[in-house]
């Protein structure tokens, strides 16, 4: 059972990453068209990367669907790996948009309702399953969700606040969207941690 539910959590894992990437790519292309010379340049070499990575991404996922137990393990470092060079084409892009701020919001933004709305999917999922668990699982369930959607509201006006933001504003929202994320994978790793205790 445990292990089955570690392969599910590696699909899943994988998956996310899938979608995050198909919406950075989509902002991306959709707002390279507003920067100009040595700024479009920059931006579409960070396409070619992050469209590069996808193809990456994609193949390790289709082999997390495909491989035994044994070999998924493989692709999820893969994918790990991957994902790091997924990052850092997007750091290029928002380097390459800097001076275009708006630019920079509408694309972090799209990004964060992605992850937003992928969260959301995992707390129905996680909520479903807690409907089968005992009373302590539930209310333990329920504190953890309160502080992730604290920390998500929290990343949420801040970028609200950011209008005409700066290079440091856009680091500060940045790393709030990273420690949002982080904070969201460290309630979900409790949760299961607490779930695969109980069966």
């Amino acid at each position: 059972m445990k292990k089955q539910s570690e392969t599910h959590e590696a699909i899943s894992w994988a998956k996310q990453r899938l979608d995050d990437l198909d919406t950075m790519i989509a902002q991306v292309e959709k707002n390279a068209d507003k920067l100009k010379d040595d700024a479009r340049a920059k931006a579409d070499a960070a396409l070619a990367r992050l469209q590069a990575s996808r193809d990456k991404v994609n193949a390790s996922y289709d082999q997390l669907l495909a491989e035994t137990d044994a070999m998924k393990d493989d692709a999820r470092k893969t994918l790990e790996t991957e994902w790091i060079e997924v990052e850092s084409a997007f750091q290029a892009f928002l380097t390459a948009a800097k001076d275009q701020a708006e630019t920079v919001r509408t694309v972090i933004q799209a990004r964060a309702d992605a992850q937003r709305k992928y969260w959301e999917k995992s707390i129905a999922d996680l909520r479903a399953q807690a409907e089968s668990n005992v009373e302590k699982a539930r209310g333990e369930l329920d504190d953890a969700l309160k502080r992730l959607s604290d920390e998500t509201e929290k990343f949420q006006s801040r970028i609200g606040e950011v209008k005409d933001a700066g290079d440091e504003s856009w680091k500060a929202v940045k790393a709030g969207l990273a420690d949002a994320k982080a904070a969201h994978d460290r309630t979900i790793e409790k949760i299961r941690n607490a779930f695969s205790k109980e069966t």
